[in-house]
């Protein structure tokens, strides 16, 4: 036994240093693939002579921004209170950007600029004239030409496009391929690429040596592989997760903008005023609840905020968090000016760390929770994978909103809820009453974690958990009450009130929870409703019990959902749960290649994807529906379904037992599923052994619950498939 765990050690511990080795191979890789394309950008303030205050540099990949948020980030992520003083409005801004233009052939180049400003163009130091539609020629010679764009903002908002037209070409933005901030960054660029290639050839080198010496059966060689091969399923899980990292960090700070939801800065501004000051106290969106001695209105680069004191929106679990890593963040950061409110030092992409982080570590407990919901080891892995790439999720995990840490909770009290089930030992029914508590103390709608653990230790007569968990929470509710009673109850209940008009208002909550966002505008729309037809035919499986979670949280967001809008986070605690669905359907798909799995996966998730990968005008052209038609259910087979083949018979209580949930959404515990069922004699078509009629110990199944395949003598075997015995 022992043997076998070190075994299972040393190829646990050869799987982690590969991943790290990966990980290690990849960052070096991104170094020396890493695009330097791109202008350098000055960007500076107005002051009130003609001077300009430098605020920083940036390469800027290209030039289309569109939006204002981009530019402003500059100006927001950056700002020196110090330096610049309290930001009322966003500041008169001054931007100039410098450096190479690559031009691939000679011949004439229309350039224009949309802006909203004034602009200005220079290419090798002569002045174009531009306008909002002026097309601007220029005759250049393939090869290096400098170029200076400026631009001022003195109100409004930000807005600058640079455009080309190539011989022959459309109007279109400048790629960064074509752009360089200098000469020793385009040779910097080339030496990179060439040490790239290197590693590239390196890495592709070792692999075939480590093959080549893998053959042996007796190398060190074969060996490690034989030990990662068993491991590859704990690979492929590191891999995943090494994915869900680049595409979560990538940008995180921009997207979604700054201030899309002013909502991320109430749980920052909160655990950083508890944690400095022993006061929550953050923007409401009940100020009219709080005297006039107890608020402050204020502008903050142009977002208009109400800070109170105490805090009540939000209990403060999530905004500890967030406050904890802003304090550590903002530990070096230089002294403020007196008066100054220290708050502000908590920048959005500090913050976003957290929710990010809580996703990942998300991302593991989902393969376990898969498999508690009787989902095989592949199924767990693409679920996993679902959860790790699907843009809407990506997107939410990155805002700063106390469901992301709600979502991590709920996963861990089911996990140890059902871990008791199985196990029945006490630390499992604290673990899960310790979260269930933590919950309540996260968001409102944490409420539905602890209904939903009670419902599971309840349904399989575990009561005295389920006492202990209903206890937990109530100590946990009790504390909050005191919590707000030590800070302020009169104000506590007002706040509470106010929320209260707001709930149980139309059946509109219902109908938008049927659709994808991220914020307030939808979003993943296909994507989103594949995941909700998976856990539609989860229903159908043995993994139903999955809609207790679903409708249970479903039911109880609906009712508590604010009138005015559902935001689109409401629904990260789902994601887990309808991934799981996602997963197991996405096996089955895999396994049976029928038309009824394979058409909806592709005219939902798959057309979602083509619309946000392709161009826009191929996507929206005849073309592209035609092709898409003609590939899209691949090598489906219509009548392609498992209950038409020959399928040996298997008893279904040996099926229910290897997959792990019960059939049935409450059942009874294990032990007196056994006594009820095998109590009264031997169980039919069990293969009897021996003169004694006893069976064999040796040639017992494993787990008690597995009956023996029916014998030919006995007369109650079948070769039908179950579905069809009856």
């Amino acid at each position: 036994m022992s043997r076998s765990s070190g075994e299972i050690r040393t190829r646990r511990r050869a799987a982690d240093l590969a991943l790290l080795a990966l990980v290690a191979y990849l960052a070096v890789l991104g170094l020396f693939f890493r695009q330097d394309g791109g202008l350098l950008g000055r960007y500076a303030l107005q002051g009130t002579a003609a001077d300009e205050v430098p605020v920083g540099t940036r390469l800027d990949r290209d030039l289309d921004f569109p939006v204002p948020q981009r530019l402003d980030a500059m100006y927001i992520f950056h700002w020196d209170l110090k330096r610049f003083g309290f930001p009322a409005s966003m500041p008169p801004a001054v931007i100039h950007w410098t450096g190479l233009l690559r031009v691939p052939s000679g011949g004439p180049y229309g350039f224009a600029i949309e802006a909203q400003g004034t602009s200005a163009l220079r290419i090798d130091g002569a002045s174009l004239e531009i306008g909002p539609d002026l097309l601007a020629d220029r005759t250049l010679d393939a090869g290096l030409h400098p170029i200076e764009v400026d631009y001022r903002l003195t109100q409004g908002d930000a807005k600058l496009i640079l455009r080309w037209q190539p011989p022959g070409g459309t109007l279109q933005p400048i790629p960064a391929r074509y752009l360089a901030p200098d000469r020793e960054a385009i040779d910097a660029s080339r030496s990179r690429r060439l040490y790239g290639w290197l590693w590239l050839a390196a890495g592709a080198v070792f692999m075939m040596v480590t093959a080549a010496a893998a053959r042996k059966s007796s190398s060190m060689a074969a060996r490690t592989l034989g030990r990662l091969v068993e491991e590859r399923r704990r690979l492929a899980l590191g891999a995943i997760l090494i994915l869900a990292a680049i595409l979560r960090f990538n940008d995180y700070a921009l997207v979604p903008f700054h201030h899309e939801t002013a909502d991320e800065y109430q749980h920052g501004w909160e655990g950083w005023n508890l944690l400095h000051h022993g006061t929550p106290a953050s923007w409401s969106t009940f100020p009219d609840r709080y005297p006039l001695d107890q608020t402050r209105d204020f502008r903050w680069f142009g977002d208009h905020y109400v800070l109170v004191w105490p805090y009540f929106d939000h209990p403060p679990l999530f905004s500890l968090l967030v406050g904890l890593v802003n304090s550590v963040a903002a530990a070096s950061s230089p002294p403020l000016p007196d008066g100054s409110p220290d708050y502000l030092l908590c920048s959005l992409p500090v913050m976003r760390l957290v929710p990010i982080v809580l996703s990942l570590i998300g991302l593991l407990l989902l393969v376990r929770l898969a498999r508690v919901y009787g989902a095989s080891e592949e199924a767990a892995l693409l679920a996993a994978l679902v959860y790790a790439v699907l843009p809407l999720i990506v997107l939410s995990h990155r805002l700063v909103k106390g469901e992301s840490l709600l979502a991590l909770l709920f996963m861990g009290a089911i996990l140890a809820a059902e871990r008791h089930v199985r196990e029945g030992k006490a630390p499992q029914a604290l673990l899960a009453g310790a979260l269930c508590a933590l919950s309540v103390w996260t968001k409102a709608t944490g409420i539905a974690v602890p209904l939903v653990v009670v419902l599971i230790l309840a349904s399989q007569k575990r009561r005295r958990a389920a006492w202990i968990v209903s206890g937990m929470t109530a100590a946990a509710l009790g504390l909050y009450l005191f919590y707000a009673w030590a800070n302020d109850f009169s104000i506590f209940l007002k706040v509470m009130e106010a929320q209260a008009t707001t709930k149980w208002v139309s059946m509109d909550a219902l109908q938008d929870l049927l659709s994808g966002k991220v914020v307030t505008k939808y979003f993943g729309r296909g994507t989103y409703l594949w995941l909700l037809l998976a856990a539609g035919c989860a229903a159908l499986r043995p993994a139903r019990r999955l809609w207790l979670p679903i409708a249970l949280y479903g039911t109880l967001l609906a009712l508590t959902a604010d009138q005015r809008v559902i935001y689109g986070w409401y629904r990260i605690p789902l994601y887990p749960f309808l991934c799981v669905a996602a997963g197991i359907y996405l096996e089955e798909m895999l396994r049976e290649s029928d038309l009824p799995l394979s058409f909806p996966f592709a005219a939902t998730a798959v057309s979602a994807a083509l619309l946000y990968a392709l161009p826009a005008g191929f996507a929206q052209s005849k073309p592209a529906m035609a092709g898409f038609a003609a590939v899209s259910p691949p090598h489906a087979r219509p009548g392609a379904r498992r209950d038409l083949a020959p399928v040996p018979a298997v008893d279904p209580l040996q099926r229910l037992d290897r997959r792990r949930p019960a059939g049935r959404l409450f059942r009874r515990p294990r032990g007196a599923l056994s006594r009820r069922r095998f109590s009264r004699g031997r169980a039919p078509g069990r293969a009897r052994s021996g003169s004694g009629g006893r069976r064999s110990r040796r040639c017992a199944p494993r787990n008690r619950h597995a009956a023996a395949a029916p014998s030919p003598k006995s007369g109650t075997g079948s070769s039908l498939h179950p579905r069809t015995a009856a």
